[in-house]
C-alpha cells in the first residue's frame, strides 16, 4: 500500500479515530526516540516556565492565541 493511499484512508477517519492512529504511530517507534523527545520538550518547557517567570516571555490568553492562528491559516 502506498503512502498517498494510506492518507487518503487517513483522511476517511473521524477525528477521534486519527487521534488514537497518532497514538499507536507514536507508541509504534523506538521507545529510546520517545524518552529522547519527551526528555527535550520537558526541558524545553522548563526554560519557557523560567523565561516567563524572569519576565523575560510574554504570553497570550486561549482565546486570543486561537484567534491568531486561526486568522493566519486564512492568509
Amino acid at each position: 500500500m502506498s503512502l498517498a493511499s494510506i492518507q487518503n484512508e487517513i483522511e476517511k477517519l473521524e477525528p477521534a479515530e486519527r487521534a488514537s492512529l497518532i497514538d499507536l504511530l507514536w507508541e509504534s517507534l523506538d521507545e529510546s526516540r520517545i524518552n529522547e523527545v519527551e526528555a527535550k520538550w520537558a526541558a524545553e518547557s522548563e526554560d519557557r516556565i523560567d523565561a516567563f517567570e524572569r519576565g523575560e516571555l510574554t504570553t497570550v490568553d486561549g482565546p486570543s492565541a486561537l484567534k491568531e492562528l486561526r486568522a493566519s491559516l486564512r492568509k
